[in-house]
């Protein structure tokens, strides 16, 4: 320490013993993840200024702002951008400040995909319009209502620029069976191979060099299956490969041929009746688009109205400074995955041509392309997405993921590995308080800083702190990892200290109607509101159609079609909503009863439509029902199954409860009665009646509310398994851990962080739920079922760990509960706890229970053991409240009912 000579008299030193807790506290070391790191030097920040994409302020190493923001300049760019982080961490607007500064610092166009809804794409057109002064050259399509008028089924751009044809058609038809298998499932759309490969081939035939097209449309190839269908030719080909496999089609057996056609078909009509997918696969390009529309065409202005036909060209739209936004608020996910695909699919042959025409022209400065894709799990596994990432660099193309773990991006499928691309195509990352993920952390981790070190910042960073790693230019050093936080809000943001003021305000809604008209007329396709009939309809026998259709697609699938079966939402079940909200089961949206805005169908598009118009306050909690759901189960084992669909929703929503999957608004397990879940579910008591006595469901408890818990055969049920030894460990919940013990040890953390680490003379630092005492493995028995076996081990290793401890600076166990449960093993189990504490020599050992009575059979049980001797040795009346008891020994201090310490205790 260096003082001067005028401060040296106000010191004193005093004895360490006789320092106060909290100037024990001031004297300690500070704990590494809360300490700031040392930024980079000066030499490699002065790389991260304007002109470029602003993203954050640099932190010092004692947490002061560095004095200027930090720009990842165009050049910087191209090997892509994630960034990580919680809900409410501030990922939107940080994104949102990048597109507008992006679009003075690059010369390409701004591609920002909005799929959250609730406003990005308002909140950015009205920071663009208060920096730029307008809305040109931005394009906004509001996807619910106007589709982009692609070319979905065009190859002519690639071929033009000299990729020969196989290749074209072939990426084509892999594009489309990547889209078919987001709307179908990969799953069901891959179970009948051969329906699959029909599909492809019908589709590479109508790009035949001789007798097909270099773009053509849906319908012709929903066309082309149904000819082939109904025996009236298959499509013609040059190509002998497709035309040895065309022959070998129509010598299969009649029964095999019908259901590989019908199977085909079948998945072709996802698509073709589907009024907000058609048009955008049916649309042609200008010449072919003018020939149909000519045939049709009576008079002149037919003809003329055909020749300006709405275009919208990636091969163009890549060269041109401009902005584009795909709002896909209100729409349903899969239709979501499917947009997304189709528009990247066509961004992919945009940048690929490009790519070809560089190579032949000797290019060598193209526009960048900036593609902004905010909660991309959606797309997380496609092949697509792995392309684009793979390849950008070398297109020119630079992607922005927002995400709020990385581990969104993983995939079980063999043929997809975003996430490792993701991990390996990525030189900038933010990162912020996000769930440890050991490749994220090894990525970032150096020399200084290991990936222990990397996990334990990530999961302590505050709202709007950023872990940070830049990346750089071609052949310069990488640059260590900082902190930083958000930048504020720019002008135009409705959050920002300079939002538009009421007559710019005015002026901006008259401008975004006039964007909006302007991209649906140039640029737009409407929605087809009748659903497409086939070709069929009109035929005599053409009532028999659906039903054949259904029994070819049920025999190649084993799926059978169940008019009622919503399985990814609890919105259609639930007989609880709040009065200002509606939900759209044809949208799969939500909507503000008051304006009508539209909302996604998740947890925080229903707090959005709340608040669209009023506020929280003005609802009852419980009419807030679980948005976010999945019932693991096909069709066809739903209607297998000896349960009704209620009953199976109910079964995964108690199991939700325990895993503790819900956002607290939706269902808080502290508060809310599981008698809640019987009215999102829709399910009658009789119901879940059957499922008790049944032995799928227990009932855990009804004080301090009702509580029931999935056993193993419920599990099985709705194919739920515990990852064993992956769910199971040190600072994990127990293999068979029950509804109630959940609740206990949730209560438990909040009384020890609430009255002991809040508390600047208490000794706590950390609270740890599930503390491991000692060092030790499961045997394998624990790992392999829900056996018996793995019961027993189970409990066995439970007996070496703390429901909730309380640690110093140390390690060491200061204040350690235990959330105990009688049952039939409490003459063992109970003393065995006592022991496991007493043995830790905390200050403070307390016990939660469910109710008085369970609370006075514990203290008997450690009044008079089993084995050994008493271990209290206070008695008390039966009438005693628990929280009355003045109990003082190694293994028990305090004995509290939970609902005491919730309602009395906490805040």
């Amino acid at each position: 320490m260096v003082v001067a000579p005028a401060e040296l008299p106000g010191f004193c030193l005093i004895d360490g013993a006789a320092l106060t807790p909290n100037g024990q506290r001031a004297l300690a070391t500070r704990p590494g993840e809360q300490t700031a790191l040392q930024l980079p030097p000066p030499d490699q920040l002065i790389r991260y200024t304007p002109p470029g994409m602003a993203l954050c302020m640099p932190l010092t190493h004692d947490r002061q702002p560095y004095g200027q923001p930090l720009y990842l300049r165009p050049s910087q760019q191209d090997r892509h951008l994630v960034v990580v982080g919680d809900t409410g961490s501030g990922k939107s607007v940080l994104m949102e400040t990048g597109v507008l500064t992006n679009v003075s610092a690059t010369d390409g166009p701004e591609i920002l995909f909005d799929y959250k809804g609730g406003g990005t794409a308002s909140e950015y057109l009205q920071m663009h319009f208060a920096t730029y002064g307008s809305l040109e050259n931005v394009y906004y399509f509001d996807l619910s209502r106007v589709l982009p008028a692609f070319s979905a089924f065009d190859i002519s751009p690639l071929l033009e620029a000299g990729i020969p044809r196989e290749e074209a058609r072939s990426r084509k038809a892999g594009h489309y069976a990547e889209i078919l298998q987001g709307l179908m499932g990969a799953e069901k759309y891959g179970e009948a191979a051969e329906s699959v490969k029909a599909i492809r081939n019908h589709l590479r035939a109508l790009y035949d060099p001789v007798h097909g097209e270099d773009a053509v449309s849906h319908a012709d190839l929903y066309a082309a299956l149904q000819r082939t269908q109904r025996g009236e030719g298959m499509p013609p080909t040059s190509d002998e490969k497709l035309a040895a496999y065309f022959t070998g089609l129509a010598e299969r057996d009649r029964d095999v041929f019908n259901m590989i056609l019908g199977g085909a078909v079948g998945r072709v009509e996802t698509i073709a009746t589907d009024g907000r997918l058609a048009p955008l696969f049916d649309h042609l390009p200008g010449d072919r688009a003018n020939e149909a529309a000519g045939d049709e065409a009576e008079t002149d202005s037919d003809a003329t109205a055909a020749s300006s036909s709405p275009a919208f060209d990636f091969t163009e739209i890549i060269n041109e400074d401009a902005v584009v936004i795909f709002d896909f608020a209100g729409m349903e996910g899969k239709i979501k995955r499917a947009l997304t695909l189709v528009i990247l699919s066509n961004l992919w042959t945009a940048l690929k041509a490009r790519d070809r025409e560089r190579g032949e022209t000797h290019t060598e400065d193209l526009p960048q392309v900036n593609l902004y894709l905010e909660e991309a799990r959606d797309i997380g596994a496609t092949k697509l997405l792995d392309t684009l990432l793979s390849e950008g660099r070398s297109f020119g193309l630079s992607i922005a993921l927002g995400l709020q773990f990385l581990e969104q991006l993983d995939s079980s499928r063999a043929d997809t590995k975003t996430y490792q691309e993701a991990l390996n195509e990525t030189a900038t990352f933010l990162v912020g308080n996000v769930t440890a993920d050991t490749d994220l952390s090894r990525v970032l981790a150096t020399d200084a800083l290991s990936s222990d070190d990397i996990e334990t910042r990530m999961a302590t960073m505050g709202r709007g702190e950023w872990l940070v790693r830049p990346g750089t230019d071609f052949g310069e050093e990488a640059v260590r990892p900082f902190l930083a936080r958000s930048l504020a809000a720019p002008p135009g943001h409705p959050v920002s200290e300079h939002p538009l003021s009421p007559s710019e305000k005015a002026t901006f809604e008259q401008e975004f109607a006039r964007l909006e008209r302007e991209t649906a007329l140039r640029a737009g396709l409407a929605h087809e509101r009748d659903v497409i009939a086939s070709d069929d309809d009109d035929d005599d026998d053409g009532e028999d159609e659906p039903e054949q259709t259904e029994a070819v697609e049920t025999e190649l699938t084993g799926e059978t079609p169940h008019p009622d079966l919503r399985v990814d939402t609890l919105l259609t079940h639930t007989r609880r909503m709040p009065e200002c909200v509606s939900y759209d089961d044809q949208l799969d949206a939500l909507h503000c009863e008051t304006c009508s805005n539209r909302y996604d169908s998740d947890i925080a598009g229903m707090l959005r439509a709340i608040k669209c118009c009023h506020s929280l306050d003005d609802v009852d909690r419980d009419d807030i029902p679980v948005c976010d759901f999945n019932l693991k189960l096909s069709h066809n084992e739903i209607l297998a199954s000896d349960w009704s669909l209620q009953q199976l929703l109910f079964l995964q929503a108690v199991y939700n409860a325990q895993q503790r999957r819900y956002d607290p608004h939706e269902y808080n397990l502290q508060s809310d009665s599981m008698v809640r879940l019987h009215e999102y579910v829709g399910i009658e008591q009789e119901a879940v009646d059957e499922l008790l006595a049944a032995n799928l469901l227990h009932r855990d408890t009804d004080h301090p509310h009702r509580m029931y818990s999935v056993v193993a055969d419920g599990r099985s049920a709705i194919v739920e398994s515990y990852r064993q030894g992956l769910d199971f460990g040190h600072g994990a919940g127990d293999l068979n851990e029950s509804t109630e013990h959940v609740f206990g040890v949730d209560i438990g953390v909040r009384l020890v962080e609430e009255h002991y680490q809040a508390d600047p003379d208490s000794a706590v630092e950390t609270v740890r739920p599930y503390h491991d005492l000692g060092e030790g493995e499961l045997p394998a028995a624990a790992f392999m079922s829900d056996s018996d076996d793995a019961e027993t081990a189970s409990n066995r290793y439970e007996q070496r760990r703390l429901d909730v401890a309380g640690l110093d600076a140390d390690g060491n166990v200061i204040v350690a509960v235990e959330v105990e449960r009688v049952n039939h093993d409490v003459g063992r189990a109970v003393p065995e706890d006592y022991d496991k504490m007493a043995i830790c020599e905390p200050e403070e050992a307390i016990w939660l229970v469910m109710s008085r009575s369970d609370g006075h059979k514990i203290l008997e049980t450690l009044n008079d053991p089993i084995d050994g001797e008493p271990r209290v040795e206070k008695t008390y009346s039966p009438n005693t409240p628990l929280q009355h008891f003045r109990i003082d020994t190694p293994g028990m201090t305090a004995l509290y009912p939970v609902g005491y310490v919730r309602d009395s205790l906490l805040e």
